[in-house]
């Protein structure tokens, strides 16, 4: 079974493809408008990455 650290890593991954796709998708059909989803999966996936660093650095300072 995954850790929980290994899981938010993955959860992370899948948004940083997602965000990738939905800008390269703005940019291609929507250059002009103003709002990017992508900012919405891009913050997602740094707070995953941001919260799998922490709980991986503090399981490794325990040991």
């Amino acid at each position: 079974m995954l850790e929980t650290h290994h899981k938010l890593t993955i959860i992370g991954i899948v948004l940083l493809i997602l965000t990738f796709l939905i800008n390269n998708y703005h940019q291609e059909v929507h250059p002009n408008d103003e709002i990017n989803y992508a900012y919405v999966t891009g913050i997602g996936m740094l707070i995953a990455f941001s919260i799998s660093f922490v709980m991986f650095t503090k399981d490794r300072l325990k040991s």
